[in-house]
């Protein structure tokens, strides 16, 4: 299941080097430090704050806690996305992200990846390059911002993710804002009409009796969703479960338990829809459930 998870966020690479020193900030005129809560991303890469300055350029650098594989293992990579229009209704379905920031793995060097519907793709690198450092508790990415789109007055939303068993973000729960202007207010959002996507419904296997775990992939902009799965056997509805609306984390997957009645056996099947805050409803998505 995690080997297919992956598979899909295929444009979350690993940094692959170490050893490097960061340049640092040293005369950044606008830096602000974002802090992220530590310890809550158990033995995994565990993001503790994203610092994000400039000018000259844009420095965007996310510190981590100690951790002996950061910036060495291939599967466990630092991605930094980037609402270039503040608006989480367009762009990608990761928070209307237009840009990530992250490593190749099959060109060997770090690319933008743009939005491409709710997802992304390898975009060719910017003129002038984009810098990238790993250290020991650091790793972030540098790039001349007009290369990503922003004028020098630009505001745009951030976050920071890695890849691991335990995603880890920076912040938990949406964005960060940041201005080149520092103290510039960003714009008010309109009313929400992009509806909510489930991008994925994993198969299950339980056993009668027992607890089965249902686990699917929900992506809003906005990262507020009301689930609704529903379990069949053939036409028949055998159980609805219903999850109030909630803060909704569209880099990691979401899951709900059900108690398999113990005479229950065979193979059945589930759905999953979402709503958002504005009652947008998502597409249908099914996966099997086979109870022994």
């Amino acid at each position: 299941m995690l080997r297919q998870f992956r598979r899909s966020l295929r444009w979350f690479v690993a940094c692959a080097a170490a050893g490097l020193v960061l340049a640092g900030v040293a005369g950044a005129d606008n830096q602000t430090l974002f802090p992220d809560p530590a310890g809550d991303a158990g033995k995994s890469f565990d993001i503790t704050s994203l610092s994000v300055s400039s000018p000259p350029g844009l420095s965007l650098v996310a510190t981590v806690r100690r951790n002996p594989y950061w910036c060495w293992a291939a599967d466990l990579p630092l991605v930094i996305a980037i609402d270039t229009d503040q608006n989480p209704d367009t762009g990608s379905a990761f928070y209307g992200t237009e840009v990530e920031l992250a490593w190749s793995v099959s060109t060997d060097e770090p690319l933008p990846f743009r939005a491409d519907g709710g997802s992304f793709k390898a975009g060719p690198l910017p003129d002038g390059g984009l810098g990238w450092e790993c250290g020991t508790f650091e790793g972030g990415y540098f790039v001349d911002p007009s290369q990503l789109g922003l004028t020098p007055s630009s505001g745009f939303n951030v976050v920071a993710a890695t890849v691991s068993r335990h995603v880890d973000t920076a912040p938990d729960i949406g964005t960060f804002n940041y201005q080149l202007v520092a103290g510039t207010q960003p714009p008010k959002l309109g009313p929400d009409t992009r509806a909510p996507h489930v991008a994925n419904v994993f198969p299950a296997r339980a056993v009668h009796g027992k607890l089965a775990t249902l686990t699917y992939w929900t992506l809003d902009g906005r990262g507020k969703t009301a689930d609704t799965i529903r379990i069949y056997r053939g036409r028949r509805l055998l159980k609805t479960i219903q999850r109030a609306l909630r803060d909704s984390n569209p880099f990691k997957l979401s899951h709900v338990a059900w108690r398999v009645p113990r005479t229950l056996r065979g193979r059945l099947r589930f759905s999953v829809s979402s709503a958002d805050a504005a009652g947008n409803e998502s597409n249908l998505r099914w996966a099997s459930l086979s109870i022994r």
